[in-house]
């Protein structure tokens, strides 16, 4: 019924993977800021990446990190479009400013078509804005930039179009407003629990009621100077919130009341985030007046198992590598980056609609990739016996749902008559304390 905290965050960070921006400097219209990278892979030998050497062509500037779940998530994409588009004048670079080490680790297990240009000085990742991520900027064939967009906007026709001189209207980014709001709001919400003055906090928990009105957005920022990562969780339905905190799977949450209602979570750690689940639920129940609820009943179920095949399609991944397991809905790919077969049960269930039980008997973690219609069991038993060897087999199992309840109002106490000539005693006030036990 758990799951692992990281994994939650990961297939959420995939809706905004970012870190804080910037001012812009790369406008819509002018010429695009010089790239300046400390290294070039997958280029042809004395390719050159000055604006001059590369005028006459279209260039898709992919920024993105291997921390992020989003730029990840639209990998198969952009290959796609670039085996696509190999013999048009069309180059493209994805962007990042981390190791080169890293990234070539990462790119053992899943590769990135085109050039790789390496920004460890982050000039170009500040010049083009580019520390919210994904982020694509596309720049014309006389270097001035044409669009930027989120990559999963970028087609094959737009660019070809574009090559060939020809107008293009790009779409707006879908995304950038909202995640440029978001760490807006987590600064405040930052800023608020320091205090005026004094040191920030160690480890700090708070919620606020969030916007009603406003979408979600999530704000990610590693720590530096004192080690200490915060987490913002801005304007969250409260289903969210108890997913995030206490590892409940999304499609086994029953709400009763409050479905609707937001709220922001601030979370500041030295430590592992999965460590606080028992402290971030409990925060959450206290600041919302809620209460959980187990309740298990039998219930028609599809049944994860592995066939023969299994044992040669399954791809274990390395053990160090970054844990995913998330479906594209753009693409119709379910992806799994060191996996594990419980996480992929409970990423079918989710896109099927329907709860998945894994009895595959199966360990370890493993990476695949593999396509079908979201809702669609019959293309997933299909894509999953072909791809992994492993099957989905209708059967009825006890499956546990929770149920999110407000807490009863508290009765009121009976009013007593005072004694003549004396007041009425006030009520006594009882503070319940609750241990968190120690991880």
């Amino acid at each position: 019924m758990k799951q692992n905290l990281p994994h939650v965050l990961a297939l959420i960070l995939s809706l905004a993977c970012a870190q804080p921006a910037s001012a812009a400097t790369a406008t819509i219209g002018q010429p695009a800021p010089a790239l300046t990278f400390t290294n070039l892979l997958q280029a042809p030998v004395g390719a050159k990446t000055d604006w001059s050497s590369l005028r006459g062509k279209v260039v898709v500037l992919e920024f993105w990190a291997t921390w992020c779940g989003g730029c990840i998530e639209e990998i198969p994409h952009l290959n796609s479009l670039i085996e696509s588009l190999a013999a048009n004048k069309i180059q493209f670079i994805a962007v990042d400013d981390e190791d080169p080490a890293i990234v070539q680790k990462f790119l053992r297990k899943t590769p990135i078509n085109g050039w790789l240009g390496f920004d460890t000085s982050a000039k170009i990742i500040g010049a083009y804005d580019a520390k919210i991520r994904p982020r694509t900027v596309v720049i014309d064939t006389k270097g001035r930039v044409a669009a930027i967009l989120d990559p999963h906007q970028l087609t094959s026709d737009q660019l070809v179009a574009l090559a060939s001189g020809k107008p293009v209207v790009f779409p707006k980014d879908q995304t950038i407003d909202i995640r440029e709001q978001a760490f807006k709001q987590a600064k405040a919400a930052e800023a608020a629990s320091a205090g005026a003055s004094g040191p920030k906090p160690i480890f700090d928990i708070s919620i606020r009621p969030g916007d009603p009105g406003a979408r979600m957005a999530i704000a990610h920022r590693p720590g530096k100077d004192d080690n200490s990562d915060s987490y913002d969780f801005l304007n969250a339905p409260l289903p969210v919130l108890f997913q995030l905190a206490a590892g409940i799977q999304a499609s086994r949450l029953v709400v009763h009341g409050g479905a609707d209602a937001k709220y922001s979570l601030h979370v500041s750690t030295p430590g592992d985030l999965k460590q606080l689940s028992p402290a971030l639920e409990l925060a959450i129940l206290t600041a919302t007046g809620t209460r959980l609820t187990h309740v298990s009943a039998e219930e028609d179920a599809w049944v994860l198992q592995a066939t023969p095949k299994a044992a040669s399609l399954l791809s274990p991944a390395p053990s160090d590598e970054q844990s995913m397991c998330f479906y594209n809905p753009q693409a119709g790919k379910l992806v799994m980056m060191q996996a594990t077969i419980d996480s992929l049960a409970q990423q079918l269930e989710i896109t099927l609609g329907k709860p998945v039980v894994n009895e595959s008997g199966l360990q370890g973690a493993y990476d695949a990739n593999f396509g079908f219609p979201k809702g669609d069991v019959e293309a997933a038993r299909t894509a999953l016996e072909a791809s992994l060897g492993l099957t989905l087999v209708k059967a009825r199992r006890t499956i546990e749902r929770t149920s999110i309840d407000p807490l009863p109002a508290a009765p009121k106490p009976a009013a007593q008559a005072a004694p003549s000539g004396k007041p009425a005693a006030a009520p006594s006030q009882i503070v319940q304390s609750i241990a968190v036990p120690r991880q």
